[in-house]
């Protein structure tokens, strides 16, 4: 599925790279504040541009941080009155045996070339809650799917590093690494639990690539689970609405 010499570029990003976007920061303030109770759910949030001067960012950054927050189910926008916190625990999720990569089976475009970059970092309070579990350090993968030369999906995976040490990954072996992230960690892994959601967040998730001019995406969150049904990674991937294969029937209409 994934040969070495298809690696573009595999390299662990510079220190200068680490340092957190700032609307991943405002999504985990947020984030935290709506963990803690201080958003309960039916509660509305305080308009945008409130928001804003709160958080000390432009519309456009708290934007952002609410995109991934919308995609986590944690909140929904309902016209003409606002942003309300909606109960995560009514997000639909289902679970199924060992599929392998969405990008490579639920696309319509193939990838050439997959271009790595990845990180190791301390993980933030989504994070934790994300992978279940507590962890001193996670590994922050991101890649990019390249065909003709063009990006045209993206996938952003966390793995604790408990996963890193149980399975022996050298992160000093790049082609290593993005094969067992690619293929050989589908193949470890008992089950998987799946998440689908549409999202406009691809194309400034993806950072250094336009994904899409539409800006339309599915955002794919795949859980791969363990015998002991613990989460060994989890990642989201995003792929236009444009290029994916697989076909939505909401009230008897295929979308």
């Amino acid at each position: 599925m994934i040969l070495e010499d298809n690696i573009e570029s595999g390299t662990n990003i510079s220190e200068e790279k680490q340092k957190k976007l700032k609307y991943v920061k405002i999504y985990d303030a947020l984030y935290l504040k709506i963990m803690n109770g201080e958003f309960p759910p039916g509660s509305q949030l305080p308009s945008e541009p409130e928001l804003a001067r709160m958080m000390g960012v432009s519309r456009m950054t708290l934007r952002q941080a609410l995109s991934l927050l919308k995609e986590d189910g944690l909140i929904s926008n309902a016209r003409g009155k606002g942003t309300f916190i909606i109960d995560a625990k009514n997000n639909i999720t289902f679970e199924q045996p060992f599929t392998g990569h969405p990008v490579y089976n639920w696309c319509s475009v193939t990838p050439e070339k997959t271009e790595l970059e990845f990180r190791i970092e301390p993980p933030s309070e989504s994070i934790t809650r994300t992978l279940q579990q507590k962890t001193p350090a996670v590994v922050i993968a991101d890649r990019w799917y390249k065909n003709d030369g063009r990006v045209f999906a993206y996938s952003l995976s966390f793995l604790p590093i408990e996963t890193i040490s149980k399975y022996g990954i050298d992160l000093n072996d790049n082609a290593g690494f993005l094969n067992f992230i690619q293929k050989n960690l589908y193949e470890k892994s008992e089950s998987t639990r799946i998440n689908i959601r549409f999202s406009g967040a691809g194309n400034f998730t993806a950072q250094k690539y336009t994904l899409s001019e539409k800006g339309h995406f599915l955002m794919i969150q795949e859980t791969l689970l363990d015998e002991r049904k613990i989460p060994i990674a989890v990642t989201k991937h995003y792929i236009p609405v444009d290029t994916t294969n697989i076909n939505f029937t909401l009230n008897n209409s295929t979308i």
